[in-house]
């Protein structure tokens, strides 16, 4: 995740507390672990369990406190680990400490004291599980903790971009990259007339909403021979697909859908084929118009 969006979770994260938290918890190990694999709290009827990871056989308890303070903590890790052994071990015999915050060092001396075998999950390894989740199910969680959806986009297009280059081979060849073009000529020389509107309206979408100067600006980031490693790519890929643009197009977005995106992610073919468009205008892909040759 960039920085911003992974500040964004910190942030929110970190405002949770009791009952919010231990709710907030529930969505993220569902998405993490799977629904078969988490039981939720409310199941459960508690008794010193905030949720179960039924794959790995572990209880979890969960502190989301609204104060920091030593003696409240551990009693609350002395309180949740005494019910765990006295309801749950018999069944389950993992225990979870999860808490939304840098786990103080008194808090892990007295945990590693009841159970050396505990695990223990804060802040930053809340982060790391929202980083391992997918596209979608990052969107989804973000969701829930009300993340800005624009936060989302750099972040997005900076792992579609990378994911072709990851798949592409370098090579020397030199495609030129030119920035000054008349897009409407264009795109009346590569779709039919009964096209030509809703790709309008698409492109001015991606112009004002401000995809294409992301796009714009992580490509600029990237090394020549990166950047030459996407523009071969696509360009290679589309040349070996067959029929009149539109055609084209729609079999290269297919291709790329099934080889990188998780399910029918509508916001992976948005970005997708902002990028193939962004491509298209500075003629990567496309029959050029009399100015660009």
């Amino acid at each position: 995740m960039n920085s911003p969006l992974k500040n964004s979770f910190r942030v929110q994260i970190e405002s949770l507390n009791l009952f919010k938290f231990q709710d907030f918890i529930t969505e993220l190990f569902i998405l993490r672990y799977g629904a078969e694999n988490y039981i939720p709290p409310r199941e459960i009827k508690d008794k010193g369990a905030d949720g179960i990871i039924t794959s790995s056989n572990t209880l979890v308890a969960c502190y989301g406190p609204k104060i920091i303070d030593k003696k409240r903590y551990i009693k609350k890790i002395e309180d949740d680990f005494k019910s765990y052994k006295e309801n749950w071990f018999e069944d389950y015999k993992n225990w979870m400490f999860v808490t939304n915050n840098d786990i103080p060092e008194y808090a892990i001396k007295t945990i590693n004291n009841l159970n050396p075998d505990a695990t223990q999950i804060g802040i930053k390894n809340l982060l790391q599980f929202i980083e391992e989740l997918t596209s979608s199910q990052k969107r989804t969680i973000g969701k829930y903790l009300n993340i800005d959806r624009d936060l989302f986009a750099r972040d997005y297009l900076k792992e579609l971009i990378e994911d072709l280059i990851k798949d592409s081979d370098f090579t020397t060849e030199n495609i030129d990259y030119k920035t000054q073009l008349y897009f409407p000529d264009k795109v009346s020389l590569n779709f039919a007339q009964e096209d030509i509107n809703s790709v309008l309206d698409e492109y001015d979408s991606y112009f004002e909403n401000g995809v294409f100067n992301v796009i714009s600006g992580l490509l600029f980031g990237y090394d020549d021979e990166d950047f030459e490693k996407l523009k071969h790519k696509i360009k290679y890929d589309y040349t070996n697909e067959s029929g009149k643009f539109k055609n084209r197009l729609k079999q290269l977005i297919e291709k790329y859908l099934y080889k990188y995106a998780s399910n029918n992610d509508d916001e992976y073919l948005y970005y997708l084929r902002a990028i193939l468009l962004y491509l298209f205008e500075q003629c990567i892909i496309g029959d050029k118009t009399k100015a660009e040759k």
